[in-house]
């Protein structure tokens, strides 16, 4: 079994002063604001908050760590490694595993409408499993939560932003003996309809408060 105080949900974000989801903001037609970032890595937070289990957020750039512990609550920052998305996913797990970790999740910070049972489904299916690999799909095509129990060796050479992504994953971790579990589809927010989408799920009441309701809603009346 998992003790969830020995369990590691890692958040990946880039810290907010240093921009990022340019295609979000292209779609909502507004310039970059460091304000709706902090509100989708602060509601992403919320809606993982599982009693007892430990979170951390690996940031980049490394540099900026105190600035994303200070918008957390003091939750714990560590710096992202260099290279592409796996590079960085792998040393996150690397480095969790190497502290002790006995399970290790990693999500991105654009999932403001994640709930917690969710995250908690996911590490009872690695407790339940020791060589569970847990998979949240994406609707592009990825996927938004992977979990296991060691290192996956699942990131290497993948084409990232691929529509593939997640059968490409289901392929390796099945050939290299991991018994894959997978969540429920979730879509990340990458676009204007993403935000809309996740706002009217109740849960990304920060996201809710930046956006302008009319643009929410498409309300057009006077």
């Amino acid at each position: 079994m998992v003790d969830l105080a020995r369990a590691v949900l890692a958040v990946l974000t880039r810290a907010p002063s240093t921009g990022g989801k340019s295609r979000l903001f292209q779609t909502l037609g507004v310039p970059p604001d460091a304000r709706l970032l902090r509100a989708l890595l602060l509601d992403t937070l919320d809606g993982t908050a599982v009693p007892g289990l430990r979170r951390a957020i690996a940031v980049t750039p490394g540099s900026a760590c105190d600035e994303v512990r200070a918008i957390a609550g003091g939750i714990d920052a560590l710096p992202q490694a260099d290279g592409d998305l796996g590079a960085r996913m792998q040393a996150a797990m690397d480095t969790l595993f190497g502290q002790g970790a006995d399970a290790v999740a990693l999500i991105g910070s654009d999932l403001p409408h994640i709930a917690p049972g969710t995250i908690a489904d996911a590490f009872d299916a690695l407790a339940h499993d020791r060589d569970a690999l847990v998979l949240g799909p994406a609707a592009d095509g990825g996927y938004y939560l992977i979990g296991a129990r060691r290192p996956p060796g699942v990131f290497a050479g993948m084409e990232w932003g691929s529509a593939h992504v997640l059968a490409r994953t289901v392929q390796t971790a099945s050939a290299a003996g991991f018994r894959v579990h997978q969540l429920p589809p979730l879509a990340d927010v990458d676009t204007a309809d993403d935000l809309r989408a996740a706002i009217r799920t109740g849960r990304a009441r920060r996201c809710a408060e930046w956006m302008d309701p009319r643009r929410v809603f498409g309300y057009t009346g006077a």
